[in-house]
């Protein structure tokens, strides 16, 4: 992976709206997921979950084939698509 660092932006939280979990904005007064990022399916709520530890992408990965026993080629690419996802998103700040 040729991400190093990854941090979540200020504001930007996991919430529940309508019994599916999605990424919005704090202050959105509307309650409205963020555009592009539609439902976070459970995978996904385990990995921002890890995000807002501080782990880094490598250690999504790791996290990943421990908590789900998925193979290493799997979590990787489980994890460069939530990622991909996040920053064409604008939700994480992040150094290559």
């Amino acid at each position: 992976m040729f991400i190093k660092t990854l941090k979540i932006k200020k504001g930007f939280i996991l919430r529940e709206l309508g019994g599916e979990f999605c990424l919005a904005y704090e202050a959105d007064t509307n309650n409205r997921a963020l555009d592009g990022l539609p439902s976070i399916n459970e995978t996904g709520i385990f990995l921002w979950n890890q995000l807002e530890k501080g782990c880094t992408p490598e250690e999504l990965i790791s996290a990943l084939v421990t908590k789900k026993h998925l193979d290493r080629e799997d979590a990787e690419a489980d994890v460069g698509e939530f990622l991909a996802k996040l920053i064409n998103g604008k939700v994480v700040d992040y150094t290559k």
